[in-house]
């Protein structure tokens, strides 16, 4: 049994291997050919990248090998002859369970101590060869971290070599206080100049808006700040950071490039620093907004110790604006259109200012999720091999047909059926519409009964696949009716 199965099992995931690293190429060959790079580069990222698609290859051909060998050996009648000498078929396939398990075991080791690293070395790799047009990297809807100091995101790109921008959204991160500074922008035009030396952004109707650090201890409550509207705007960024002569140097790791152990840590320190800037912008918030002299005073204090409700802020602002007549009488009548629009213009600027903030906090959430997503993928993968080879093997004894030709159709079909609602189901997490476990095992869990259902049927010599079983029920009915037809 373990020789029938490990011989196709071997020649499947190798090229499945092969053919999935196909789709790496194809994505990135713009950003490998014409690169000048030396050929021992783009092979070792190749070498590298194909790690990444182990996990794929060795489920699908998990499946296929289980079909091929189960029915090759049930179209040559070895597995009735096998049963007739007493043999069940959970004894037939004891041997390759125990194989399973040792896969499964294997798989999770190598996702957990070998993917990552080679995740950060493919992605090092690909980036600094691809370092002579950064802008490629540059993904619209995504936030992108490679220029040093800046967190770039860019709603959409089009145009002639995606150069044309459009909602673009630049925090600048060169302060040691942290992001004080932000720019967005409606529409912009990003190019690299001749020498590759820098990266020159256009920015079209946009507006900048930066905190001010108090320099005196007792302005440090006051939270200052500046709004800059502009039409036009030039951004430039060095590219030095890219210029490095080994191009295996460099790199920071992402959520896909951390072991277990690293992505609770990671975690951790995301929560922690989710926390201290929701208490950040929170004291931010209540020191720009007082309700002086409407009804009870709401300190500082109070609002930090004990949660504002919406209801408790709607009635404030309701007498406020009650009072709004009596204190423009106190304004003399040549000032109040200024003092009016000084305060509308504030409050957009507090308006745009929560907008952001709360798109950053979707954003930190977002990366939570990814990573919490990615320490689930690599213990539900381990768990897929074992329920796709109990799918796999009772389907082959059940249709008896080895070789390429009628396994091949099954596997690949039954492989999508996973593949298509496990993406799905992981982009749901993504989202943040499902929790990061339940985005990874739905697929496990609903495929589980599936294989059961097929071993049991496989075990007691049911036919499943006989139409005449399917249709006779429908032929009762037609008898049924041709006979009343007959009386009548």
């Amino acid at each position: 049994m373990l020789g029938a199965f490990i011989r196709p099992f071997l020649v499947t995931f190798i090229v499945m291997v092969l053919f999935l690293l196909m789709q790496f190429i194809w994505v990135y060959i713009d950003d490998l050919v014409g690169r000048g790079v030396e050929w021992y580069y783009i092979a070792e990222m190749l070498f590298y990248a194909s790690a990444a698609v182990v996990p794929r290859a060795l489920t699908l051909a998990i499946l296929l090998s289980a079909i091929m060998t189960f029915g090759g050996m049930g179209e040559h009648y070895e597995l009735a002859a096998m049963k007739s000498s007493g043999l069940s078929l959970f004894r037939i396939m004891r041997p390759l369970i125990v194989l399973m398990l040792f896969i499964s075991a294997g798989a999770f080791l190598f996702s957990n101590y070998v993917i990552p690293v080679a995740n950060l070395k493919s992605g090092t790799l690909l980036r600094n060869i691809t370092n002579a047009k950064p802008a490629l990297n540059i993904r619209q809807g995504v936030f992108y971290s490679g220029l040093e100091g800046y967190s770039l995101k860019i709603g959409e790109k089009f145009g002639e070599n995606k150069s044309q921008l459009r909602d673009v959204y630049i925090y600048d991160h060169t302060k040691e206080a942290g992001n004080l500074k932000v720019i967005t922008a409606e529409e912009g035009f990003m190019e690299v100049t001749g020498n590759e030396q820098f990266l020159d952004i256009n920015l079209y109707n946009g507006s900048t808006y930066e905190d001010l650090l108090p320099k005196e201890r007792k302005d440090r409550d006051n939270y200052q700040f500046t709004t800059t509207v502009f039409d036009t705007a030039l951004i430039r960024f060095s590219l030095s950071q890219f210029q490095n002569g080994d191009l295996r140097e460099g790199g920071n790791k992402d959520y896909d490039m951390l072991n277990v152990r690293q992505l609770d840590k990671a975690v951790d320190s995301l929560y922690l620093s989710y926390a201290e800037r929701k208490t950040d912008f929170t004291r931010q918030m209540v020191s720009k907004y007082t309700f002086t002299g409407v009804g009870t005073q709401l300190s500082k204090a109070d609002s930090l110790r004990k949660p504002v409700t919406k209801e408790e802020v709607l009635k404030k602002v309701q007498d406020f604006s009650q009072m709004e007549d009596t204190i423009l009488l106190n304004i003399e009548t040549p000032t109040r259109p200024q003092v009016v629009q000084n305060a509308l213009r504030i409050a957009r600027s507090n308006k745009a200012y929560f907008e952001n903030t709360h798109q950053e906090y979707v954003w930190r959430e977002k990366v939570i999720a990814r990573h919490l997503l990615e320490q689930q993928k690599k213990f539900s993968v381990s768990f897929t091999c074992l329920v796709l080879f109990f799918i796999g093997a009772p389907l082959g004894a059940i249709i008896r047909k080895g070789g390429m030709g009628m396994p091949v159709v099954v596997s690949v079909f039954i492989f999508l059926i996973y593949h298509v609602t496990s993406y799905s189901f992981e982009k749901l997490g993504r989202e943040l519409v499902w929790t990061p476990f339940w985005a990874m095992w739905v697929a496990n869990f609903y495929l589980l009964p599936f294989g059961i259902f097929l071993t049991y049927k496989s075990a007691n010599d049911s036919a499943i696949f006989n139409k005449e079983l399917y249709l006779k029920p429908f032929q009762k009915i037609s008898n049924t009716f041709a006979r009343l037809k007959r009386k009548s």
